[in-house]
């Protein structure tokens, strides 16, 4: 039994040095077509730079005060197979928090965080907006956000297209579990659900997230991905999915019809529930904000998603959501 367990160590350890390789290789690369990506790092530094030219004016200071102005959202999802003993599991979600963007987001996330009760923390990643950004500073606002979590099953969480390979370790030593592509699984009475969580599939999509969807065990399955566009497969064998993003677009219509999505695939799955097949999921319109400092009819939310034992409904506050 002892071999059996070091064994497994010892894969899982190999595993992830070899993730680690591989996904530093692919952020040394540029993003797409060269060109493009070149346009686009053009584009992204002389953003930055308006940034920190602009933030000590009154207008950029008031807007980054409105972007910060979080919704708790609360969302029921009933469903008929939830196992009996997981009847009433709470799981607090959160994204893109772009902790390097906005100054006050850690200290703000960190005083909502702290009001709401959870069994499980899910962060579906962009906890960062530059990839290139110094670490130490963003894992201790991470830190800040840890340590005012209540959630009895601890923190979760995958990364995003803005994170890198460093940010793993430092995550972990803050007691949060990061995974890639992988599986791990909660025991309630007699009772267990599965939690895969893949490596970020927008920009650093590899086989081995589709592999960590497939192999997921038979059951009561739920998926941590950063981007809904792994939906189409997840839906096989899952039966939620938490996901990020888009922002909720960031800039949307006054209806709250994001301008831009920021999605590879159809722009349907980019804010709040919605079904996939047999799978239910949720797009937040995250914490953060991603380059510029604002958001128009797109408030920043935190999610507390309510797991019920019933016919299948989702509800979102007082709303009941008909996905069928």
């Amino acid at each position: 039994m002892h071999s059996e367990l070091f064994d497994e160590f010892d894969d899982r350890n190999a595993r992830r040095r070899a993730w680690r390789e591989h996904r530093e290789t692919m952020e040394s690369r540029p993003e797409g077509k060269r060109w493009r990506g070149h346009v686009r790092g053009q584009l992204y530094g002389a953003a930055q730079r308006a940034h920190e030219v602009l933030r000590p004016t009154r207008p950029f200071k008031r807007g980054a005060e409105r972007a910060l102005r979080l919704e708790l959202t609360e969302v029921t999802v009933s469903l008929p197979d939830l196992p009996a003993d997981f009847d009433g599991y709470r799981i607090l979600h959160l994204t893109d928090l772009h902790l390097d963007n906005i100054e006050e987001t850690a200290a703000v996330t960190a005083e909502h965080v702290a009001q709401v009760d959870s069994d499980l923390c899910v962060i579906t990643g962009d906890i960062r907006d530059n990839i290139h950004a110094p670490v130490p500073l963003l894992i201790e606002r991470l830190g800040h956000i840890v340590s005012a979590v209540r959630a009895g099953d601890g923190v979760l969480s995958v990364l995003g297209n803005h994170d890198s390979a460093a940010m793993v370790s430092p995550m972990e030593d803050l007691g949060i579990r990061v995974l890639l592509n992988e599986t791990v699984t909660f025991t309630r009475g007699a009772d267990v659900m599965h939690i895969t969580g893949l490596d970020d599939v927008h920009r650093f999509r590899t086989p081995a997230a589709h592999a960590a969807l497939d192999a997921a065990p038979d059951g009561f399955c739920v998926a941590l991905v950063h981007s809904p566009c792994a939906a189409d497969q997840a839906a096989r064998r899952h039966r939620l999915y938490f996901t990020g993003h888009t922002h909720g677009g960031q800039f949307c219509l006054p209806t709250g019809r994001p301008i831009k999505s920021g999605l590879k695939r159809s722009g349907d799955l980019a804010s709040g529930a919605w079904r996939h097949g047999d799978m239910v999921g949720y797009t937040s319109r995250g914490i953060g904000t991603s380059i510029l400092p604002f958001r128009l009819h797109c408030p920043g939310e935190i999610a507390r998603v309510t797991l019920r034992r019933g016919p299948e409904t989702v509800s979102v506050g007082e709303n009941l959501t008909d996905l069928w």
